[in-house]
C-alpha cells in the first residue's frame, strides 16, 4: 500500500517504527499542521511508517474517505484509454454511487467521462490511494482500477464538467511523450510506466 499525498508517498508498514520526525506528531492540530507544509512543498519524499504507530491512527482520523472506480481501457489495437482532466495526464474515474457495487461503478464512469460503450472487466482491479485537499480538511481516495477491454469504435467526448479536457486512444509512444509534455497524478505514474514497457 502506497499513500500518495501531492509529491510524497507514505506507505505504511507493519509495527509501530518510523521517521523520527512522527514522534513529534502526537496530536490532531500537530499531524494537520504537517500535512499542510507537505502539501505546500516540491520535494519528492518517501515514508515508511509503521501502520501501530499513533500518527497513523491520527492520519486517518484527518481524512474523510472517499470510494472510487475506474478502469485501464484497451481496444482491439491494445491501446489505452486516457484523459486529461484539470492538466494532468489522467485515465477515467468516478465516485461510487450509494446503491451500486464498485465494479458497477467503474464501468459507469468510464462510460460518462469518455462516451465510450461495451466495457467489460477482464481481470480484478489494483488499488490506489491518494490525498488530496478538500473544503478546507482533506481526502483519502481509495481507487478500484478495472482492467477493461472494448470494440467501440466511435468519437470519443470528454465530460467537460468533470473538468476532463481531452479524451483518447494512446498507443505507448503517445502515452511517453505525453508524460513529458504535462504532470502526471503521482498514483498513476508507475501504471502509464508499466503499459509503455510491456511487450
Amino acid at each position: 500500500m502506497k499513500v500518495f499525498i501531492h509529491r510524497a508517498v507514505l506507505v505504511p508498514v507493519p509495527g509501530g517504527n518510523g521517521p523520527e520526525f512522527i514522534n513529534t506528531l502526537s496530536t490532531l492540530k500537530e499531524v494537520k499542521r504537517w500535512l499542510k507544509d507537505l502539501y505546500k512543498s516540491d520535494t519528492a519524499e518517501y515514508f515508511e511508517i509503521g501502520s501501530d504507530h499513533p500518527f497513523w491512527s491520527l492520519f486517518l482520523t484527518l481524512h474523510h474517505h472517499v470510494l472510487a472506480g475506474g478502469g485501464w481501457v484497451r481496444n482491439p489495437e491494445g491501446h489505452l484509454l486516457v484523459i486529461e482532466r484539470n492538466g494532468k495526464l489522467d485515465m477515467p474515474k468516478g465516485k461510487i454511487e450509494s446503491k451500486e457495487t464498485i465494479e458497477v461503478c467503474a464501468v459507469r464512469e468510464v462510460e460518462e467521462e469518455c462516451r465510450v460503450k461495451r466495457c467489460k472487466i477482464t481481470g480484478p482491479a489494483v488499488k490506489t490511494y491518494h490525498c488530496y485537499p478538500h473544503k478546507g480538511e482533506y481526502a483519502l481516495k481509495t481507487t478500484y482500477w478495472y482492467p477493461m477491454f472494448t470494440d467501440f469504435e466511435k468519437k470519443l467526448k470528454p465530460q467537460k464538467e468533470e473538468g476532463i479536457t481531452a479524451v483518447y486512444w494512446a498507443s505507448k509512444a503517445d502515452v511517453e511523450k505525453r508524460m513529458t509534455e504535462i504532470p502526471v497524478y503521482n498514483s498513476l505514474i508507475e501504471a502509464f510506466e508499466s503499459y509503455c514497457q510491456e511487450v
